[in-house]
């Protein structure tokens, strides 16, 4: 998935805005559990993104790193359908 992200980044299409989902970590009545979540990219880096939680209301919601390799779908799209993209000449 990295490779896919990193060439991606290069055609400027994985950039600050994109949508991605990823697992992350909260707490629901003093218990840790891992939730599925949309998230949007605010900042970029060599090998991870900081992004926030697209969908959460909550008014102190903390931007979050998330590595490369923790990132599930990219604009919805699985790794599957990115290297099948990719393969036409992303």
């Amino acid at each position: 998935m990295i490779d896919v992200i990193l060439r991606l980044k290069e055609k400027n299409i994985f950039k600050v805005g994109t949508m991605i989902e990823t697992i992350i970590d909260k707490h629901h009545m003093g218990t840790p559990i891992q939730v599925r979540a949309a998230m949007r990219i605010k900042e970029l880096h060599d090998d991870h993104c900081i992004a926030d939680e697209e969908f959460d209301y909550a008014a102190e919601v903390p931007y979050r790193k998330i590595m490369y390799y923790d990132i599930i779908t990219i604009l919805g799209l699985s790794c599957t359908a990115i290297s099948a993209y990719r393969s036409l000449g992303i």
